[in-house]
Order: structure tokens, then C-alpha cells, then sequence
């Protein structure tokens, strides 16, 4: 980690999850921290609540609504606004001028997902080639039918940790319960699916983003957005991710 102001982008309000314990770590260490959410959450919850518990989680961690951001950007359908992303979350990266980016991992398990770990990258590469972007996992399907959660897609880039002690693992457990409107949708997958074994052993996982070619998918198969319940929910194929993403690609990147 470097010592500069951090910002972490996210596409949902329940996403920072995966960072608690980091985000609690940075703020110990007082680094200035800046947090966005890309999407409204409002999907089938009004935008204020889903404000409400991250605001409330933010402020479990230590941090002040100054240093978060809501975008209004459609839960479910970032994609179709891929430019005036990118766009604006390069602005808030020359404003802030973070010396690390952290997102949530291009994985296949949500397009906004994607939407928010493309942004990212392609943002910061705009500012700064050399500016180092991390991604967590949330879920994805590399393995077959069954999903995986909080487990990485192999590929070329080590995965790090942050070590969790038992008071970090109460905190988590504890903000858990502040998404009362993503309940049935967040605790119990989170609560029974985590590897707990490496949870309590090594923390939470991260990594340097790969060289995604976000022209692909991230793995073989079918992605867990293009399944029956999330195709017939939101309406989008990778197709749709990739032809969202070319148009703002560097033509060198379009190949």
C-alpha cells in the first residue's frame, strides 16, 4: 500500500463489504479515503435506503458523508452509460488523486460488476498509466454451475490479503446487518457460502487487476448474469458488456 488519498469504486451499496476490514485498516492509519458507487441500488429498493445503510456502514468505519458519492447511474443497466462513466470517474480521479484505486472484480457475476472494474482501470489509465488499480471477488461461476464466492478467477496476478483480526471479523458480522434491505439477498449467501477457513486465517482477498481484454469474457461457460433469473432480471448478455466497453476503448485495446 502507498501513502496517498485511496478511493475505492463500487457498483452497488453493499459492495464495500468486501473491503471492510481494509477500509477500517486505512482509516486507522488515517489515509484520505474516497468512496463512489456508480449505480443508485434502486433496482427493486428506493435509491434513499440503499444510501442509508452504506452511509450508515461508512460511518461504522469512521467515515464522514464527504467522502462518499452517489452516482445515479440505473442498478442493473450501468452498462448502457459507459462513457459518461468513465468520464466522470476520470474527474474524480484527477480531483482526488489517489495513489491506489480499489474495485470489485470483472468476474461475470453482475454487469454493473463489470461496469465499475472496467471504469476503473480505463479511468486510471487515462491519469496515469503507473496508477495501481485493486479488485475484490464477489461471485462468479469459473467452476462450473455452482457459484463461487469471495474466490478470484485464476489468473497472472498474486492474490494479497488483509489480515482480520477477531474484532475485524465482529465489525464485518455486525455491518452485515445494516443492509436490512438486501437481507435475504446478501446475509445468507455471505454467512454460508464465504470460505470462512480462509477468511479467518488469511482475511479478506485482493489483487492487482490482471490484463483483463474486457473484449472477453473472464472465463469459459456461461456467466452467472447470462443465467435464467439475472437474463430474464436485467435484460443483458456479455454481447451487450462488450459492445458497451468497445466504443470507449483505446484503439490499440480494440484489437
Amino acid at each position: 500500500m502507498e501513502d496517498g488519498p485511496v478511493l475505492f469504486v463500487f457498483a452497488h451499496q453493499d459492495d464495500e463489504f468486501v473491503y471492510l476490514g481494509m477500509l477500517r485498516n486505512l482509516f486507522e492509519r488515517e489515509r484520505e479515503i474516497h468512496v463512489v458507487w456508480i449505480t443508485d441500488g434502486a433496482h427493486f429498493v428506493p435509491a434513499e435506503v440503499r444510501r442509508a445503510e452504506s452511509t450508515a456502514v461508512m460511518r461504522m468505519v469512521g467515515l464522514g458523508e464527504d467522502r462518499l458519492s452517489f452516482w445515479p447511474y440505473p442498478d442493473g443497466t450501468s452498462i448502457r452509460f459507459a462513457p459518461e462513466i468513465v468520464e466522470r470517474l476520470a474527474q474524480t480521479m484527477e480531483e482526488a488523486r489517489p495513489s491506489e484505486v480499489y474495485t470489485v472484480a470483472f468476474e461475470g457475476g453482475h454487469p454493473d460488476h463489470d461496469m465499475a472494474n472496467f471504469a476503473s482501470v480505463t479511468a486510471a489509465r487515462r491519469l496515469d498509466p503507473s496508477l495501481p488499480v485493486y479488485e475484490a471477488p464477489l461471485y462468479n461461476r469459473h467452476r462450473g454451475k455452482l457459484w463461487t464466492i469471495n474466490r478470484f478467477i485464476p489468473a497472472e496476478t498474486e492474490t494479497l490479503y488483509v489480515p482480520l483480526s477477531r474484532d475485524d471479523i465482529l465489525f464485518k458480522l455486525r455491518a452485515l446487518f445494516k443492509y436490512r434491505s438486501q437481507f435475504w439477498i446478501a446475509v445468507p449467501p455471505t454467512l454460508l457460502f464465504t470460505n470462512k477457513k480462509e477468511t479467518m486465517t488469511r482475511g479478506e482477498p485482493y489483487r492487482r487487476v490482471p490484463a483483463w481484454n474486457y473484449r472477453q469474457p473472464p472465463h469459459g461457460g456461461k456467466l452467472i448474469y447470462e443465467g435464467f433469473l439475472l437474463r430474464r432480471i436485467l435484460g443483458i448478455v456479455f454481447k451487450d458488456f462488450r459492445e458497451a466497453v468497445s466504443g470507449v476503448l483505446d484503439p490499440v485495446d480494440r484489437a
